[in-house]
């Protein structure tokens, strides 16, 4: 009797020849399965690499974000007080969509705090919510009229049905910044997969271009 053996998995599976030859394809259909398996299995996986860009802009007066508060920090030192001088940091809401002449920063607990810059010396880019601001000036607690409340809202695009419900002013947490600064962080990511269509993409224009020279 004939026997063939088939190293897989450091098991050894005996094959007699003298057996059906049905039963015989599928233990060699199994076998040649695993072994393609096992070659798939040393190909070196794809290299991805994430890269966290963060892009810093700076308006009005040159400041650092050494020192600066939480909003929960700030929002402490404030009670009590009429007005205190402080740098602090927190994420960006909102920005009038007129000419970026005021923001509202996020303070936390449904909690909003207006910004506005220094004699109009400078303006923040309209697209800025959502990132993270560092500013430095004065901040109190102040009441907010109607009619401010009103081209405050005329400016953010809001609604007129939204306008037209201000009737009352409101006691808000404004800041007067002398200096800002913006930071945005990107997730780019990079690997062996894009680089391989980069070059595809290449060598395709290349041959295009090829084939049509006359």
């Amino acid at each position: 009797m004939i026997k063939i053996s088939f190293l897989l998995n450091q098991k050894i599976i005996f094959a007699d020849l003298n057996k059906k030859p049905n039963k015989m394809k599928k233990l060699i259909f199994a076998a040649s399965t695993l072994l393609l398996f096992a070659c798939s299995n040393n190909e070196q996986p794809e290299q991805v690499t994430e890269n966290i860009e963060v892009i810093v802009t700076k308006h009005g007066e040159e400041i650092t974000e050494d020192g600066a508060l939480t909003a929960a920090e700030y929002i402490a030192q404030l009670q009590g007080k009429d007005s205190i001088e402080a740098k602090l940091m927190a994420p960006i809401a909102d920005v009038c969509q007129k000419k970026g002449c005021w923001m509202m920063l996020d303070l936390g607990d449904d909690v909003q705090m207006r910004v506005t810059f220094k004699d109009y010396g400078f303006f923040m880019p309209k697209d800025a919510a959502g990132r993270m601001a560092y500013i430095q000036g004065v901040g109190k607690i102040d009441t907010t009229s109607v009619e401010e409340l009103k081209h405050y809202l005329k400016d953010a695009n809001a609604s007129q049905e939204e306008i037209d419900a201000v009737t009352e002013p409101e006691i808000e947490y404004v800041f007067e910044a002398i200096g800002v600064i913006i930071k945005e962080e990107k997730l780019t990511t990079s690997g062996d997969a894009k680089e391989e269509e980069h070059n595809h993409d290449h060598n395709h224009n290349h041959d295009s271009h090829e084939g049509h020279e006359h």
